[in-house]
C-alpha cells in the first residue's frame, strides 16, 4: 500500500511539474521571446550583432522567470508582466549591445596604388552534390569549377568568358564566398576567404554588380535607402543626414543628380538603374568590382555608357575588376586580361590582344569564330561550334574540350591525358594535351603541374 501511495504521489508531482512547464513555456516565455525577437531585430544595426537569437532568449528566459515571480505574489497576470518585462529588458540589452558595435567611418573614394595584387585564385574547386534515394546520400557531384587560377591587380580588368554553364558566375560566387570550396583557395591580398569566416572588411572590399538591374533593387526602398544600406549594413553608420550627402556624393560620380535621391527603382530606365548599383556597390570605398554581365540586359548605346563610367572609375580609383560576359566585343572594349573558361577550366589565358590577335587553343579560336558579323548580303551564321557542352556532372576524361574539337593536332592522348600548361608567349598561357603544329617547333614552353 505504502508503495502504491509512493507511486500515486510521484505520479503527481510529474503531473504538476510538467503542467508548469507547458505553462511556464506556452503561457509566458514564448510570448516574451516573440517580443523580445521583435524589439531586438527592429533595427538596421542588429546584423552586426553576433549571436542575436542567444540575446533573445536571454531575455525571454529571464522575463518569463521574473513575470511568474511577481506574478505569485499578485502584483497581476503573468503573461502580461512578462511581456512588459521582455519589452524593457530587450531595449536594455538593445542600447547596450548597440554601443559596442565598432562604427565605420564614411570614408572618401581615393585611388589605389596600381599593380598590387588585390586577388589570387590557386586551384579553386566548387563542386555541388547531387543527393538521391530515400536516405539522401550524396551520389555524385557538378563540378562545377575544376582547378583554377588567376590573379587580378589594382587597376587591371580581368574578363571572363565561356558559354553557359561553363563555372563563370559560380567562381564569383566563390570570390564573394556564397558557395563551398571543395579545394584550393581565394585570397585578398593575402588573407584567405572562405563561406565560414567572410569578415566584414572582405565585404566591404568587395562588391558585385549583378546582370539584371531589376532583381537587383529592392522595389520598395527610395534610392538613398538602397544606396546607403552598405554604409547600415556594415560601417553601422545611422545618421540620415551623414548617410543622404555621401549618397548624394555617390550619385554624382554615376552621372545622376540631387532630384533621383527620393524616387523609386520603377521610376528609372534600365541604365539608370545599373548606374545606382554601380554607385551602391561604390559605397563602402571597394577596391575589386565583379561585374556579372552588368549590360547584357541594357540597349547598345546604353551599354556603351555604362562600360565608359566604369572605364571611368576605374582610371580615377584604380579599381581591380572581374567582368563575366559573354559579348567578346564588350571584353574587347574594357577588358586588360581575358581568361577563357570551358567546363569548369580556363584553357587560354593571356593580354588583350594576344587573345584576339592570336587564339592559340582549339576552344578560343572556335569561339571568336563564333561571332556574328553585320553582313547585309548574307544572313548565313558563318561558324557553329559541332556538338553540345557535356555535362559538369560527368565531364569526359582528358581534355574536357576533346569530344568538340577539330584542331589538327588532336591525338588519342587528348581522350585520357589531363591538359599540360604551355606558355605560348610572355604571359600568354594555354591548357592543352598537345601544342598547336604551327607552334610545336617554336621553342614553346610546356610548364608541367
Amino acid at each position: 500500500m505504502i508503495f502504491q501511495v509512493d507511486l500515486i504521489i510521484d505520479f503527481l508531482v510529474n503531473v504538476l511539474l510538467v503542467g508548469f512547464v507547458i505553462q511556464f513555456v506556452l503561457a509566458t516565455f514564448a510570448p516574451a521571446y516573440l517580443v523580445s525577437l521583435f524589439v531586438v531585430n527592429w533595427d538596421d544595426r542588429t546584423q552586426l550583432w553576433k549571436n542575436t537569437n542567444y540575446i533573445c532568449l536571454v531575455s525571454g528566459i529571464l522575463s518569463a522567470v521574473i513575470g511568474n515571480l511577481l506574478a505569485s505574489f499578485q502584483f497581476g497576470p503573468s503573461l502580461i508582466l512578462a511581456l512588459i518585462l521582455s519589452l524593457v529588458i530587450s531595449l536594455v540589452l538593445k542600447t547596450i549591445f548597440n554601443k559596442r558595435i565598432p562604427l565605420g567611418e564614411i570614408r572618401e573614394l581615393t585611388k589605389l596604388e596600381q599593380g598590387k595584387v588585390l586577388l589570387e585564385i590557386n586551384n579553386l574547386k566548387v563542386y555541388y552534390p547531387l543527393v538521391g534515394g530515400m536516405l539522401k546520400r550524396q551520389i555524385g557531384a557538378v563540378k562545377a569549377v575544376d582547378g583554377v587560377d588567376l590573379f587580378i591587380k589594382t587597376g587591371e580588368t580581368l574578363g571572363l568568358v565561356g558559354e553557359s554553364g561553363c563555372g563563370k558566375s559560380t567562381l564569383a560566387k566563390a570570390v564573394l564566398g556564397l558557395v563551398d570550396i571543395e579545394a584550393g583557395d581565394i585570397r585578398f591580398k593575402e588573407i584567405k576567404i572562405s563561406k565560414e569566416e567572410y569578415s566584414n572588411y572582405i565585404r566591404q572590399k568587395i562588391q558585385i554588380v549583378f546582370q539584371d538591374p531589376d532583381a537587383s533593387l529592392n522595389p520598395r526602398l527610395k534610392v538613398v535607402d538602397i544606396i546607403s544600406e552598405p554604409l547600415k549594413n556594415l560601417l553601422g553608420i545611422t545618421k540620415k543626414t551623414k548617410l543622404r550627402k555621401h549618397v548624394l556624393r555617390l550619385l554624382e560620380e554615376v552621372s545622376l543628380k540631387r532630384e533621383h535621391l527620393d524616387r523609386y527603382p520603377h521610376e528609372f530606365s534600365g541604365g539608370q538603374k545599373q548606374r545606382i548599383i554601380i554607385a551602391r556597390a561604390l559605397a563602402c570605398n571597394p577596391e575589386l568590382i565583379i561585374l556579372d554581365e552588368p549590360t547584357s540586359a541594357l540597349d547598345v548605346s546604353v551599354q556603351a555608357q555604362i562600360l565608359n563610367l566604369l572605364k571611368y572609375l576605374q582610371r580615377t580609383y584604380g579599381y581591380g575588376f572581374l567582368f563575366i560576359t559573354h559579348n567578346l566585343a564588350v571584353v574587347n572594349h574594357i577588358a586588360d586580361k581575358i581568361a577563357v573558361m570551358y567546363l569548369g577550366r580556363i584553357v587560354e589565358i593571356g593580354n588583350k590582344k594576344q587573345i584576339f590577335a592570336k587564339p592559340t587553343h582549339p576552344y578560343t579560336q572556335a569561339l571568336l569564330k563564333s561571332r556574328i558579323k553585320v553582313d547585309p548580303d548574307s544572313q548565313d551564321i558563318k561558324y557553329v561550334i559541332d556538338g553540345e557542352v557535356p555535362s559538369p556532372i560527368n565531364p569526359p576524361a582528358g581534355c574536357h574540350f576533346n569530344p568538340r574539337c577539330v584542331s589538327d593536332a588532336r591525338t588519342k592522348e587528348c581522350e585520357f591525358e589531363a591538359p599540360h600548361k604551355m606558355e605560348i608567349e610572355e604571359n600568354h598561357f594555354i591548357w592543352c594535351v598537345n601544342p598547336p603544329k604551327e607552334l610545336s617547333s617554336n621553342g614553346l614552353t610546356i610548364i608541367e603541374e
